[in-house]
């Protein structure tokens, strides 16, 4: 940047009104080339250079104030238009070959500021601006140096004389572009880095994922083999389960021929033993449809009694508080009477006070007419008048002392009327807290009452809810005792009947099972039916560790459970176990034993079954294991830490706790026939007879009703009861209160008596010494008067003036006592009006019409209760009958049915045992379809493709499809091709079947083993794609980056080389300059040569962003550092180095405030002398204006003219004289 040239002018004069110190306005100058500021310190000096400094645009924290209206005149505390003052300064600028221009500041009122230049306003950039071109620089402050600022350049550290430089030089305006710039290229040089590191990063990923994928393709290869070995081994399987199915199939068709044969041959017999049984079946629903019929209406009946007994019960209640509301009522209406008796007494009261006030105004009326014969003449008007003057003047001591004793007096008969008046209020307040609380505890005495009925109610009730809880803890253990009693009867009945009876037994429970399943949704059939054994040698195991479980009926909750067994019950059907899915607590297998090794494996694995029954098989199987032999089960079971439940393939069960269960030695069937027939038929009499006593027990329900009827009544009364404590908490706190209040009015009664007692007493006395004063006042005034009241032929004078001017006292005294009688007795008359009785005996009359309308209501619900009683009573004693009838028609048919059941029993054994075969046969089928679709459900869960025939169609299956118990499965339509089937295979025995499997299997685990090794990412090969495309894309963004950080770097270089160029020109300036002007200013006789000072940069590449140092040697001296050397030493070096700064941009004047403070005489006239050199400038040319304020005579004896700055102690001000020197050249 071009250095600016300098700007030629002078400071012509400055004129200041209310500014600081300077009151009104003062014209300032005409200012010299060197014009030296003196005066006397506090006399206003600096504040001229403030004022310079304000209208050159300095701020007001620079100028000794906080805000403007600090910089207004306000010592004039008497001038009342202070508030609306405004200050003013104006500059008068001569520039060179140019017209003068006035600048000025104003400060307003308000206390905002506004520029003008030539009286025109401007805004404040606009002025800077004006400045700008004559070279006065605001923001470097290049023409002003304060007071103190020479010491503060000269300690200036080297960073802070960077900061002045780039002020001075301009540079400063290109520090936050270049600040922006270099964040931006550090921000991209951080993006260009992420985006290398990332690329990097996924060249490695690209390289191991290579790997990864060759390794996956190497598996994807072992795989499809270990498929191969996996389907031939899967066909080898199935192809000789479908031989077994056929060959079974054969052999059903044969027996079935025979069976219908047989079937044929009894069916009359049957068909007559079918219809008797359906027939019993009937009656028996009919007898328990009677039977719950019967139930409900003792239930009906036993609700009816207890309400019968709680209407009487409510009925004695609802009376006894119809007797305590008559006796509220009486009480209530006394109160009232008693009321209205003392409202007429004080009525009276109040009418004799009237009279008596009528008799006193008859009275007055009289005397006024008596009073006639004391009217004065004017001359006796006269006389009396100077008489009463003379007498006052006589007396006029006496009775100043009397009026001061009356003060007294009067003062101690207001206390006494004041304390008398507090006693009667305080006796009227406590008659009234008396009167309330007779009421409160006449209403306490009430409430306790009913507490105690309550209280009598309550044990009532609470007897009578322990009798229904023993009765119904007596009816549920007998019932509990009967049902136990039934069944181990029903045990003992199904123990005998296990073998003759198996096959109508089965049949039944499968009947009444797919019943449920129609009836209710949340049957799901029997735990059997819902799992499928993967092998056949596993159902041993399976049914050994099912036990009871096996026949358990699966349902969804134990809502559904409830409706299943009382359908049971309703139909006389066989008990049934029930594992409702919702409610059943099952644990988490333990992963561990999936591990174990060996033949073992979780019973749970070799199951199939829908994922919605799992809970149920866990339930039922938990955690055990199976293995093939009963050794390794056993030393499962034993030799771990943790016990372990195990099960072999020949059904022995080693529990937890190492008990042996199942094998060769569980069968049941010698049990079958353990009852003759005659024990049986006993067993039967005896259960039935149980049922007949069970149903004939009072029902749980209806006592249960009988108890919650007794808990609701008992919580209606407590919670009565909890009011009514309530309530008389509150009304003992009431009570309380009232004592309290009692007590605080008796004890201010006892204070207040001894001062009433005192306070009369003080009165009595100081009446007694008033009328001793009256007395001697008397005898004067009647010496005075003895002539005057002879005329008027009366005793003394107090006569006329008692009688004629003290009447009207003595009238207005009477009337106010009378109004004081009225007023108090009016204010007891209100108050008992106030008194509300007629609200308690309404109350008390409403309580009562509603006890009253309870205890009607109360009666029509008994008269009611007691009819629905009657007639539930009647109708329970047809019911009954109609129960014997339908119970006796159901045993006569049993009877038939025994007889013809003897006739059948052959030929139903032999059907069974036919039935037996079949169905042996089709469970041997079934369990092969089972492995079969197991095998391929396996198959199409692991993936593999066996080959197909065909799917068969519903119509196409043969005609053995019927037996199959259940839906054809998918996979049991599912027709295979074994034609690619090796022929060694199809030719395996039945016995060599299992060595076959096994070895393939081993192979198959040995290639899966292998495979298992490699564990590779199968998703390689696809995410080697993903990262190769990754990679490209990552380049282009690296690309992009680089081109952000080129452009990045070269917009910051540009600022860069800007800013250094701009503050390098101005520090080889100033460096230029310093040494120069140093040496002029330390130059002496002694030291031609002057001193030497230079300035060095800390940093060539960046000297803006590091330090300025600088060096000041005075002549003589070593080198030391700006610190070490003495004040005067480092104001001439500071001199130097601000006239250097001043000379690369110097504004035509220079304004300094005691510069030469630290320094000595001789520095002083050095300093002195180069001021007056640097403002003539050469042959009087090109100088620089300077005003300087000095206290030193030997430096302002230089200057070419004085501004005298004094201080007006008058006028509270500074004022200016100025004085030209130039005339004594």
């Amino acid at each position: 940047m071009k250095r600016p040239t300098a700007a030629r002018g002078r400071i012509d004069r400055i004129e200041v009104e209310n500014f600081k110190s300077y009151k009104g306005k003062h014209q300032i100058g005409p200012f010299k080339s060197f014009t030296s500021v003196v005066g006397p310190n506090g006399s206003g000096k600096s504040n001229l250079m403030d004022a310079i400094s304000f209208v050159l645009g300095v701020r007001s924290a620079q100028l000794r104030g906080t805000t403007f209206k600090d910089l207004i005149y306000t010592v004039d505390l008497a001038d009342a238009s202070e508030n609306r003052r405004s200050a003013r300064v104006t500059l008068a600028y001569e520039p060179e070959n140019e017209r003068e221009i006035l600048f000025s500041r104003v400060i307003e009122a308000s206390g905002t500021t506004h520029y003008e230049i030539d009286n025109q306003r401007l805004t404040s950039e606009e002025y800077n601006e004006r400045l700008k071109s004559y070279g006065i620089l605001v923001k470097a402050r290049n023409f002003l140096v304060y007071q103190g600022d020479i010491e503060a350049v000269a300690q200036k550290t080297p960073k802070e004389l960077t900061t002045l430089i780039e002020q001075i030089s301009g540079s400063d305006e290109y520090a936050e572009t270049y600040t922006t710039n270099e964040r931006a290229k550090q921000r991209a040089e951080d993006e260009a880095h992420t985006s290398f590191t990332k690329k990097k990063s996924l060249m490695t990923q690209k390289k191991q994922m290579r790997e990864q994928k060759e390794e996956a393709e190497k598996h994807m290869a072992l795989q499809e083999r270990v498929n191969q070995m996996k389907v031939e081994s899967t066909l080898f399987k199935l192809y000789h389960i479908d031989a077994d199915i056929d060959r079974v199939r054969d052999e059903m068709r044969n027996v079935r021929e025979v069976r219908d044969e047989h079937v044929a041959a009894n069916e009359e017999s049957l068909k007559e033993y079918e219809d008797k049984r359906k027939e019993k079946m009937t009656k028996d629903k009919t007898h328990l449809a009677l039977n719950r019929k019967i139930e409900a209406l003792k239930g009906t009946i036993s609700s009816h009694a207890p309400r019968v007994n709680q209407i009487k019960e409510e009925t004695t209640r609802v009376q006894k508080k119809l007797e305590l509301g008559q006796a509220q009522l009486t009480k209530s209406k006394r109160d009232a009477e008693n009321q209205a008796k003392e409202i007429a007494n004080m009525e009276q009261h109040l009418a004799n006070i009237d009279n008596a006030e009528a008799l006193f105004d008859q009275d007055q009326k009289r005397r006024m007419e008596q009073d006639s014969k004391f009217e004065l003449t004017p001359e006796q008007r006269a006389e009396y008048n100077a008489k009463k003057i003379e007498s006052g003047a006589a007396t006029f001591k006496l009775k100043t002392e009397r009026d001061q004793l009356m003060s007294q007096l009067n003062t101690d008969e207001e206390a006494a009327s004041r304390l008398s008046s507090k006693t009667s209020e305080l006796q009227s307040r406590l008659s009234f807290l008396e009167e309330q609380e007779e009421r409160e505890v006449d209403r306490s005495k009430t409430l306790q009452q009913t507490e105690t009925v309550n209280k009598g109610e309550l044990k009532k009730l609470e007897k009578k809810l322990k009798e229904l809880a023993d009765e119904k803890r007596t009816v549920r253990s007998r019932q509990d005792l009967f049902k136990e009693k039934i069944d181990a009867l029903n045990a003992k009945l199904r123990e005998a009947k296990a073998d003759r009876k198996q096959n109508e037994r089965e049949t039944k429970a499968l009947e009444a099972i797919a019943t449920m399943k129609r009836m209710f949704p949340g049957v799901h059939g029997r735990l059997t039916e819902l799992i499928k054994v993967t092998q056949k040698k596993y159902e041993l195991a399976v049914i050994t560790v099912l036990g009871r479980e096996a026949d358990a009926v699966v349902v969804e909750d134990a809502k559904t459970a409830k409706e299943c067994i009382q359908y049971l019950k309703e139909q006389r059907i066989q008990s049934m176990q029930f594992i409702p899915l919702k409610e059943i607590k099952v644990q988490a297998i333990n992963e561990r034993l999936r591990h174990l090794g060996g033949s073992s494996r979780l019973i749970v694995d070799v199951l199939q079954f829908d994922k919605s029954r799992e809970r149920a098989i866990l339930f039922a199987c938990g955690d055990t294991v199976v293995c093939d032999t009963h050794a390794e089960a056993k030393k499962l079971a034993f030799s771990g830490a943790q016990r372990i439940k195990s099960v072999s393939l020949d059904g022995t069960l080693v529990d937890k706790s190492g008990r042996l269960t199942g094998g060769s030695s569980s069968g049941l069937a010698e049990k079958a026939n353990r009852f003759s027939r005659m024990d049986v038929e006993n067993t039967r009499q005896e259960k039935m007879k149980l049922e007949d006593e069970l149903a004939a027990m009072k029902s749980l329900t209806t006592l249960m009703l009988e108890e919650q009827q007794v808990i609701t009544e008992k919580t209606t009364i407590e919670k009565d009861t909890q009011f009514l404590q309530a309530d008389m908490k509150a009304l003992k706190d009431k009570l309380a209160k009232l004592a309290r209040d009692k007590a605080v009015i008796v004890s201010s009664l006892e204070e207040s008596k001894p001062e009433l007692v005192a306070a009369q007493k003080a009165s009595k006395e100081g009446a007694a010494k008033v009328a001793a004063l009256d007395k001697q006042i008397h005898a004067i005034i009647d010496g005075i008067y003895a002539s005057f009241v002879k005329t008027l032929n009366i005793a003394n004078i107090r006569v006329y003036e008692n009688e004629h001017l003290m009447r009207k006292q003595k009238e207005a005294e009477e009337k106010s006592r009378f109004a004081s009688q009225r007023s108090k007795w009016k204010e007891q008359l209100n108050y008992e009006k106030s008194r509300d009785t007629e609200g308690p005996v309404k109350s008390a009359e409403g309580m009562i019409a509603r006890y009253k309308a309870e205890l009607a209501e109360l009666e029509a619900s008994a008269v009611n209760a007691m009819k629905e009683l009657d007639e539930s009573k009647n109708k329970l004693v047809k019911m009954e009958t109609e129960h014997q009838q339908a119970k006796a028609q159901a045993k006569a048919l049993e009877s038939d049915i025994v007889v013809l059941k003897e006739k059948t029993t052959m030929a139903v054994q032999e059907t069974a045992r036919l039935d037996k075969k079949l169905s042996s046969s089709q469970n041997e089928i079934d369990a092969q379809r089972e492995i079969r679709n197991g095998i391929i459900s396996n198959a199409t869960m692991e993936q593999m493709e066996l080959p197909r025939v065909l799917a068969l169609g519903a119509g196409e299956n043969d005609g053995d499809a019927m037996e199959v118990d259940g839906e054809t499965s998918t996979a049991g339509n599912v027709v295979l091709d074994y034609s690619n089937l090796r022929s060694d295979l199809k030719q395996v025995s039945k016995f060599e079947r299992e060595g076959k499997e096994n070895e393939l299997r081993i192979k198959i685990d040995e290639t899966s083993i292998e495979l298992a090794r490699l564990e590779p990412n199968m998703k390689a090969l696809e995410q080697y794609e993903t990262i190769k495309e990754k990679e490209r894309l990552q380049t282009l963004e690296l690309e992009a980056a680089k081109e952000r950080v080129k452009e990045a770097t070269d917009a910051f270089e540009d600022v860069r080389s800007r800013r250094r160029s701009i503050f390098l020109d101005a520090f080889q300036h100033i460096a230029d300059s310093i040494d120069v002007l140093y040496k002029e200013l330390t130059q002496s006789a002694s030291h031609p040569l002057g001193g030497q000072a230079y300035l060095s940069l800390e940093s060539n590449e960046d000297p803006f962003l590091h330090g300025v140092n600088f060096t000041a040697m005075p002549p003589t001296k070593r080198f030391r550092e700006m610190e070490q050397l003495s004040g005067g030493e480092k104001t001439i070096a500071a001199v130097a180095l601000l006239f250097s700064i001043h000379s690369y941009r110097s504004s035509p004047f220079f304004v300094l405030d005691e510069v030469d403070a630290a320094l000595d005489k001789v520095n002083v006239e050095k300093l002195a002398k180069f001021m007056a050199a640097r403002s003539h400038g050469k042959d009087g040319k090109d100088g620089t204006q300077s005003i300087v304020i000095s206290l030193k005579d030997y430096f302002y004896d230089k200057a070419d003219a004085l501004v005298g700055v004094t201080r007006d102690v008058s006028q509270a001000c500074s004022k200016v004289l100025t004085f030209d020197l130039t005339q004594y050249d």
